[in-house]
């Protein structure tokens, strides 16, 4: 082998600390060996930035040290920085590296063992074309090593390059780094929001610039979880920071992150088409990225909220059957879980919890409260084999003055009961009478459940007095006790807030025709009417409602509302609106009318809706607080249906003044865009169909597009706006459209040509219109004008 060797030998001591470099050549390619020690322990870390660059940190106690500066060298640059008794020595290689810790002195040990640890009083920094920088697969096996006992020992000197010391850099980025790194992995987020704000000032052109503003995203990621707004940020700004890190580091690995930051954000503002455009980026891009999948379930808790119940199901099995990171999956998993809950399909819940309790039961510890939630779902729905592993998990996995843990603790022995692991749940029963003797919250429910295995030694409780009830209730048929035994049952259970069991009985009590029992099904129809509301399902609410006499009057009225419009209780809705035009507060009176008016255009009775609003707008206005702005959009659609158009226009002008850029304006712009098309108002279409696609660009939407152009374009050359006509269907044409589109299209460019008598390129645009495979009525046109033209 040729070598052909230049060593140079470049140190610089510093009282304790020494630093020297030994270069070379080997067969033509230089190579260096950059050599840190010190007399006591220093750390050395290597970072892997974009395209597997690397570069080494290494952090020491200053003491009393000179000044010395930067050196730049052909195989590597040396930075120096001092900051609060520290040095930082900063090495950028310039090819390939390794970072070996010298744990071991062959000079003075007969043995020595590699060591991975970043800690050492001596490392080493091989820089070397020719190195194999990372190792495909680390050695699974034992570390032996070498044993040099019958060796001689080496020794080899330092060499000297003297080297004149200078000033150092100033700044302390890396001091900040690390403070901003810990305050985030504390959860001090507002802190992170700060402190980057001074660090991007401070140090604009630092190393450390990427990681400074994606530390202040994910911090305002977090804090917008609970919050809308945190100082002047807002999901909003939160979006324009995280677009602004992806231009600046388009090449970043945490470039898949942003994308799932800034697509929460949108989901927090209720922009569900762009962050479906990230979540799409994301899936083409970035596919095994976790955060991907991440974005996913986010995007799919979105549509679950907003009533997309199916489209959010196949996110999460999506997610669920495709993600190698089991975390991720449970996530999912937990999703479907409460999806089949909600529609009360309770074995396919059981199935999917599980898949968790089995890869990774821990995965519920991120959220006690949940755990514990899901337990007692499981719990009413008599499947106590899933309930009592879900406590078990929160009772091995928690301290005992931890939140959860004691009803968890008793429910696990309650729950054994009922599948008859006697000896288990006598274990655990009398472990939360040994550990809560004199504070136990739920003493008395513990020492029932014990009375309960004791069943068989004719010991009384709670679950005997049920089953006593039961029977009697069959001896006795509808004799005077086996009525009274129907009552007692439905009291205790009652009582006992089990408000199902009570309904359960339902037949039965309207059979005997027993007033008390017929009060007893009305009191529970009412209580799960108040949950339902607490819970958001109005379709068990109105079920209630139409099955027992329940106390509507006491009941959150607005509420009642919104689920008889939500179940299509239109008349019912109606009447409940009516009933209340007329109440004191007036600006519940207000809101009222507005909700009159909703249901009125709802039910096409557009004559009384625009008599309704033209109330609530005038009462309103006089009052203050209140927001009867609503009412204009059902306004402008019943006036548009009753084909009076200069009222709506006048309305859609009230809409423009009072409710700004809302994104229900663009709606209204594309409804009487149509509308006047189909009146061949093509002067209209071309006023208001521009307001709409300005306001949808501004916004970053396109959700009327290419429709809407289509619309504005056509009137345009329907008034003989040609050029205007022209410039719109060459910007339709260079949009992504579906088939259909675009041989509307170029259909139209066409006869915008033809009138210009640019034959040569209408016939240009016709050709590509004949010559698509996809067939409509518009290729058909496109075929009718080449002929002529032919």
């Amino acid at each position: 082998m040729k070598k052909a060797f230049l060593v140079l030998f470049f140190p610089i001591f510093i009282y304790a600390f020494n630093l020297s470099l030994n270069s070379g050549i080997e067969n033509g390619k230089p190579y260096s060996v950059l050599q840190l020690s010190d007399e006591e322990e220093f750390e050395c870390v290597e970072q892997l930035l974009a395209y597997d660059t690397k570069r080494y940190v290494c952090m020491l106690n200053d003491g009393v040290l000179p000044q010395i500066e930067d050196t730049i060298l052909p195989l590597m640059d040396i930075k120096y920085k001092k900051q609060d008794g520290k040095l930082f020595v900063i090495i950028l290689p310039k090819a390939n590296s390794r970072l070996l810790n010298i744990s071991s002195e062959l000079y003075n040990d007969t043995r020595a063992f590699s060591s991975s640890s970043s800690i050492s009083k001596h490392f080493s920094i091989i820089i070397d074309q020719s190195l194999k920088e990372f190792d495909p697969l680390k050695p699974n096996g034992l570390n032996f090593a070498p044993d040099f006992s019958e060796l001689l020992r080496p020794s080899i000197g330092a060499l000297d390059l003297n080297m004149a010391p200078i000033e150092g850099m100033d700044s302390n980025d890396i001091d900040l780094y690390i403070n901003i790194k810990r305050a985030y992995e504390s959860g001090n987020y507002p802190v992170v929001v700060a402190e980057t704000k001074i660090a991007i000032q401070r140090h604009p052109q630092s190393l450390f610039a990427s990681e400074f503003l994606l530390y202040r995203l994910r911090a305002l990621d977090k804090i917008f979880e609970k919050e809308d707004r945190f100082e002047d940020s807002t999901p909003n700004s939160l979006v324009a920071e995280g677009r602004a890190w992806m231009r600046k580091f388009a090449a970043d690995e945490n470039y898949p992150e942003v994308l799932y930051i800034i697509a929460r954000a949108y989901l927090k503002d209720g922009i569900a088409s762009d962050a479906k455009y990230m979540l799409d980026t994301l899936i083409n891009e970035h596919e095994r990225s976790k955060f991907t999948r991440l974005t996913m379930l986010d995007y799919a808790d979105y549509l679950y909220k907003n009533s997309r119940q199916k489209e959010a199901i196949s996110f999460y099995e999506n997610v669920l059957y495709n993600t190698g990171d089991v975390n991720i999956a449970s996530r999912a998993a937990l999703s479907l879980v409460d999806a089949n809950i909600d529609k009360e399909k309770f074995e396919n819940a059981k199935n999917f919890i599980l898949k968790i309790l089995n890869a990774n039961e821990k995965f519920f510890m991120n959220d006690p409260a949940r755990a514990i939630n899901l337990a007692g779902v499981f719990v009413d729905k008599n499947m106590p084999d899933v309930a009592a592993k879900i406590y078990e998990i929160i009772v091995d996995n928690s301290e005992r003055n931890s939140p959860f843990y004691e009803v968890a603790l008793k429910n696990i022995g309650i729950n054994l009961a009922k599948l008859n692991d006697v000896n288990r749940a006598y274990a655990y029963l009398k472990r939360y009478e040994s550990e809560f003797k004199y504070n136990g919250e739920y003493s008395a429910e513990v020492t029932q459940a014990l009375d309960a295995l004791f069943f068989e030694l004719k010991e009384n409780n709670s679950t005997k007095l049920h089953e006593h009830y039961r029977s009697l209730m069959d001896k006795y048929d509808s004799s005077d006790i086996g009525k009274k035994a129907l009552v007692s049952e439905m009291a205790l259970n009652f009582n006992e807030r089990k408000y199902r069991d009570v309904l359960s009985y339902t037949q039965k009590a309207r059979d005997l025709n027993l007033t008390e029992a017929t009060n007893y099904l009305d009191r529970a129809a009412y209580e799960l009417a108040r949950i339902g509301f607490i819970n958001n399902d109005c379709q068990i609410v109105i079920n209630l409602l139409e099955n027992y006499d329940v106390d509507k009057i006491s009941l959150p009225q607005f509420k009642l509302y919104e689920c008889y419009f939500r179940t299509a209780r239109y008349n019912d809705a109606l009447n409940l609106s009516k009933s209340h035009i007329k109440d004191e507060n007036l600006e519940d009176r207000v809101e009222w009318l507005v909700n009159l008016s909703k249901i009125l255009y709802q039910m096409k009775d557009y004559e009384q809706t625009v008599q309704v609003a033209n109330e609530a707008l005038g009462l309103g206005a006089g009052v203050e607080y209140s927001d009867p702005t609503p009412v204009l959009f059902d306004r402008f659609y019943s006036l548009l249906n009753l084909n009076r158009i200069e009222e709506a226009i006048a309305t859609l002008s009230a809409i423009e003044q009072l409710r700004g850029q809302d994104f229900k304006i663009i709606e209204a712009y594309n409804a009487i865009s149509e509308y006047a098309f189909g009146k061949n108002n093509h002067a209209t279409v071309t006023v208001y169909a521009k307001k709409a696609l300005e306001l949808q660009t501004r916004v970053k939407i396109n959700v009327f597009s290419p429709k809407l152009n289509l619309l504005y374009a056509t009137s345009l050359l329907k008034i003989d706006s040609i050029n205007e006509a022209l410039d719109e269907a060459k910007y339709i044409l260079n949009m992504k459209l579906e088939p259909q589109d675009r041989l509307r299209a170029l259909n139209l460019i066409s006869e915008i040509y033809i009138k210009l008598k640019r034959y040569d390129l209408a016939r240009e645009h016709l050709n590509e219109c004949v010559g698509s495979n996809f067939n409509s009525p518009w290729k058909s046109s496109c075929e009718a004008q080449l002929q002529i033209l032919n």
